[in-house]
């Protein structure tokens, strides 16, 4: 999306600028969106149980998710006038006894340890000042063979148009932040200062991605 649809301060947004943002994901990134969670399906089977959308947006990509899966999902974002549009797009698609928006920060999670199976975060990567930190929050969550799958990416159906296109338009919207989602080693790097070490990258057309699989007893 161009630059001028997000305020300078985006957790100062308003209701109005958020539903514009809304507006702009859905008319530029959707065949991501559609993509990614197609991907995820396909890679990991229909998931059950309790998921959390860490960085949620307005709340598309949970939408998608919870319609190709049997999870509950909380999704939280740390944008006030984000998540009411969230809440809106939920109740709009009739699904509020699946998807429940929270407000909180992704460095101090607002989940009790081992609360999810299953943990996404798409796009919100390049958001985290203390990177290392989202994600011992993200492992601590996360339930005994628990997944999560962090990064960003397109997903693998998307077309080589629609890729450019895409790639394109997060190029000049994040500017140098753009750069987080083309790091392979500094991902490793991070991870592994969180302490975690059952984890591999992906990095490939589908996008930038880590998945990791909490195994311990």
């Amino acid at each position: 999306m161009s630059e001028e649809h997000v305020p300078a301060d985006y957790t100062k947004m308003n209701l109005l600028e958020a539903r514009n943002f809304d507006k702009k994901v859905r008319e530029n990134f959707m065949p991501a969106v559609i993509s990614t969670v197609k991907q995820i399906v396909e890679d990991y089977g229909i998931l059950e149980g309790v998921g959390v959308d860490v960085g949620c947006g307005t709340a598309v990509f949970a939408i998608q998710l919870c319609k190709h899966s049997n999870l509950k999902i909380y999704a939280l974002e740390k944008v006030k006038a984000i998540s009411e549009v969230a809440r809106m797009n939920i109740e709009e698609e009739q699904l509020t006894d699946r998807i429940i928006p929270v407000l909180g920060n992704a460095h101090e999670l607002p989940f009790e340890n081992a609360f999810a199976d299953f943990i996404v975060s798409r796009g919100a990567y390049h958001c985290w000042e203390d990177k290392v930190q989202v994600f011992r929050e993200i492992y601590r969550v996360l339930k005994k063979d628990g997944l999560a799958f962090v990064g960003g990416g397109f997903g693998r159906y998307v077309t080589e148009e629609e890729l450019d296109r895409m790639k394109s338009l997060r190029a000049r919207s994040l500017k140098e932040d753009a750069k987080a989602y083309s790091s392979p080693d500094k991902l490793k790097e991070i991870i592994h200062k969180a302490g975690i070490s059952n984890f591999r990258i992906i990095h490939d057309k589908a996008g930038f991605w880590a998945e990791i699989k909490k195994l311990e007893k």
